[in-house]
């Protein structure tokens, strides 16, 4: 009879629990575990591979501020406070704080990151505050301590990204100047400013330096999209940036960008928030609705970030010797007489997938058929007919010329050409009837540009 009872008991325990989901009972911490995701509130454990169904168990674990973030090490996950400050380990199904600090509440969205055994922060806002140092916590210490060699630069770094590279010992991050201070601005409005400027500190010779400038990139990523915020996300291989429009990826140790073309950007529109990233599995976790209504959503990698990008050569800093200025011009010369030319066709070809994005389906839709007639042209009449059937003759003519001009200016704008794509004649046939086709104009490619195909 008591076995009967247990068993009545536990069926009935795993029933409640199974009517949870993480974030209903407040605020929650959340990294990847093995094949899945691991979520801890302050009275329960849940694990899930696939968001949907979950393994909870209760625990005891003694957390006094579920507001962190996770950096991965060879054999344990830790936590640290998202203000900066305390720091938490999770280690054998027990997570338990480590450090001798309190919270500081004054570096919100540093960029954290593991070297060794110790744990690297770079900047971050907070106290109506700014910060632009690096501090670091040694298992030694279990304190923070500041990097006083680090020859930080009178400005603030509000919410860096950031690579860390072992094999150089090398840090890379940003650092912007304040525009109007933070006072009485939530994150995510500090988070609205692109990063500019890239710099690396060399933690062996203690060296700041100068390494890419970004605000030629992000002027022309934000034409035509208007894009005034973006979301980023560490805990990817490479910084992750994402806006309303753009998926972009970077590699400061290589010097490039990653603009991922088929993205699934209407996905991160609904799920707003990235939680975390599975190396194992190459699956993200996104969210929405955290503080009301958490909804969550597993993604590969392949799915969210697509197969398609473009690499794009990050610009260096100014910092030229112009000693070398006799020698680079004769090269100059030289790269600019073999600049590779390739047809007007095949550009509209690259960013087709762009084009797909921005424009509507109806404009998409005549774009398309424009191509695929090339090097022929389309009869209007033929291009009317897409339009609805209820329009009269006037207002399917008015609306085509509207049409074509959208795409005509929206791919000028993209490829960075300054006249029209389009030639317009009349037809062979009956002169009062035009006809449209792709011209066959030349381009030179771009030097700092590579379309590329990216094998899973």
């Amino acid at each position: 009879m008591k076995r009967l009872l247990f068993i009545l008991f536990y069926f009935q325990l795993v029933w409640v629990f199974g009517q949870q989901i993480p974030g209903f009972n407040g605020k929650f911490i959340v990294f990847p575990e093995k094949n899945g995701f691991r979520f801890i509130d302050k009275d329960h454990s849940y694990f899930s591979t696939d968001a949907k169904e979950y393994e909870i168990t209760p625990h005891g674990f003694s957390v006094d501020n579920l507001r962190l973030s996770y950096l991965f090490y060879s054999d344990k996950i830790r936590f640290l406070s998202a203000g900066g400050g305390t720091v938490y380990e999770y280690k054998n199904d027990s997570l338990y704080r480590i450090d001798k600090s309190f919270e500081f509440q004054s570096r919100f969205s540093s960029y954290n990151f593991v070297r060794g055994d110790s744990i690297i922060s770079v900047g971050g806002a907070g106290q109506f505050n700014v910060q632009n140092n690096i501090i670091y916590f040694t298992d030694k210490s279990l304190e923070w301590l500041v990097e006083t060699r680090y020859d930080y630069r009178e400005s603030d770094n509000r919410v860096p990204i950031g690579q860390y590279d072992p094999s150089s010992n090398k840090a890379y991050f940003n650092l912007d100047e304040p525009s109007d201070g933070i006072d009485d601005k939530s994150i995510r409005e500090v988070q609205s400013v692109y990063p500019s400027s890239i710099y690396s500190y060399d933690f062996d010779t203690k060296v700041f330096k100068d390494e890419y400038d970004l605000s030629s990139l992000f002027e022309f990523l934000s034409v035509p999209y208007k894009v005034s915020s973006f979301r980023r996300f560490e805990n990817y291989r490479l910084p992750l940036i994402a806006t309303n429009s753009e998926l972009m990826t970077f590699d400061f140790i290589e010097g490039v960008a990653y603009r991922h073309f088929n993205a699934d950007v209407n996905v991160l529109l609904q799920y707003s928030d990235i939680l975390a990233y599975n190396p194992t599995t190459s699956d993200f976790l996104l969210a929405y609705g955290l503080t009301v209504n958490p909804h969550f959503l597993v993604i590969n990698e392949a799915d969210l970030l697509g197969t398609e990008y473009e690499l794009i050569k990050l610009k260096r800093a100014n910092v030229f010797p112009w000693w070398l200025f006799v020698l680079i011009v004769p090269l100059g010369v030289f790269v600019f007489l073999k600049r590779k030319s390739v047809l007007l066709i095949e550009s509209l070809d690259r960013i087709t997938p762009q084009l797909k994005r921005v424009l509507s389906e109806e404009d998409f839709k005549i774009f398309q058929i424009i191509r695929k007639q090339y090097p022929n042209g389309v009869e209007y009449p033929d291009l009317q007919s897409s339009f609805e059937r209820d329009l009269s003759y006037e207002s399917r003519i008015k609306k085509l010329r509207n049409t074509i001009t959208h795409i005509d200016e929206t791919a000028q704008s993209i490829i960075g050409k300054s006249s029209s794509i389009f030639d317009i004649t009349k037809g062979k046939v009956d002169k009062r009837v035009k006809v449209i086709r792709v011209k066959d104009d030349e381009f030179f490619q771009y030097w700092w540009t590579i379309k590329a195909s990216k094998s899973n």
